[in-house]
């Protein structure tokens, strides 16, 4: 995305709850690649995994965006960027 947030300002309290989240989520990946090596393997608990992961993910966005919301989007009018903003918030939506 274009991006007129330069850099990811997250508080450090933020920014360290995503990292534990997704260094969770790596190990939950981890552990469905392994589930598929075995024979036995019955298809819904794969699914129940991923489904655990994809919930997990969407933790992860919603603390990032809630930080965008936060520290970019609400000063947007004063730096006047207001439809620039807008149309970012538009596309991230579409993957929500």
């Amino acid at each position: 995305m274009g991006g007129h947030c330069d850099s990811l300002r997250l508080s450090d309290r933020t920014r360290g709850e995503a990292r534990q989240r997704l260094l969770s989520i790596r190990g939950h990946v981890e552990g469905i690649t392994r589930m598929l090596d075995d024979e036995s393997l019955y298809c819904v608990d794969a699914l129940r995994q991923i489904k655990a992961v994809e919930g997990a993910l969407h933790k992860v966005a919603s603390l990032i965006l809630r930080s965008h919301l936060q520290d970019h989007v609400v000063s947007a009018a004063q730096r006047g960027d207001t439809e620039e903003i807008v149309d970012e918030l538009m596309e991230i939506l579409k993957y929500r």
